[in-house]
């Protein structure tokens, strides 16, 4: 059976306000409100020996800390935060309760995305091994369809795509924060990179090359500076100022 096929009876929405108040409202009402500020509905589990590897995340699309349940959410949580049309996202910040022809269920998603055009999906991380999984399956067509008629998107993915990428963004991550020498360095690195110049080359132009280097980095994951992210991340890659400043050149 497909989501769309799925005839939903009485779901309802659990939530944690950002204030700390848990609320609940019908599916219908539920496209009103921002998840993406809420905390996570439930406590996420540690235990000794669990295969999972919980932990929190601090985003800098929205500069707070979020929960996640596993490494692999952290990565896609990463990816989020250096995607320029993203702008924030939270995790399990919802549980559905819900009936249809199948029976009363539950479920808590992983991510909720919003993004700058005010669009959202709702997202589910599952270990690639387990993708064709029966309950998942399951457990996705119910969500599916409950994204359907709240009119969000949804995703159930396991790795993401482009591991060459996704090694990369990883590494600008160590940069993404604000550092003391950006601002004295930004002009004249952007200067520099007017064309495509050569990450080690560019870096070797001004007086204090570490310096320079920890901040053509973050200037890489702004998207102030444009670096091809398929290949591996080398003083060879060429690095160009963006055409213009707002995190468009990423790719």
């Amino acid at each position: 059976m497909k989501a769309a096929d799925l005839q939903l009876r009485s779901v309802q929405v659990r939530y944690l306000h950002p204030d700390g108040q848990e609320e609940r409202l019908p599916l219908e009402a539920a496209a009103e409100v921002a998840f993406e500020n809420c905390g996570a509905i439930r406590r996420i589990p540690h235990r000794a020996d669990q295969a999972h590897t919980p932990s929190t995340h601090w985003s800098s699309t929205t500069n707070r800390m979020i929960d996640c349940e596993s490494h692999l959410e952290s990565v896609w949580m990463t990816m989020l935060d250096f995607d320029p049309e993203v702008s924030g996202f939270s995790g399990q910040p919802m549980q559905l309760l819900g009936v249809d022809d199948r029976g009363a269920w539950k479920a808590t998603p992983d991510l909720f995305v919003r993004r700058v055009d005010g669009s959202a999906t709702v997202m589910e991380v599952k270990n690639p091994g387990r993708l064709n999984d029966a309950k998942v399956k399951a457990t996705a067509e119910r969500v599916a369809a409950c994204c359907a008629a709240a009119g969000w998107g949804y995703e159930l993915v396991g790795e993401p795509p482009g591991r060459q990428r996704t090694i990369n963004v990883l590494a600008l991550a160590g940069y993404r924060r604000e550092m003391v020498g950006v601002s004295d360095y930004r002009a004249q690195l952007l200067s520099l990179a007017g064309e495509p110049v050569p990450l080690g080359q560019l870096v070797s132009f001004t007086a204090e090359p570490l310096v320079a280097r920890a901040v053509v980095l973050h200037l890489c994951w702004t998207g102030e500076l444009a670096v091809d992210l398929t290949r591996p991340l080398e003083d060879t890659s060429l690095v160009r100022a963006a055409v213009n400043s707002d995190a468009g050149a990423r790719q």
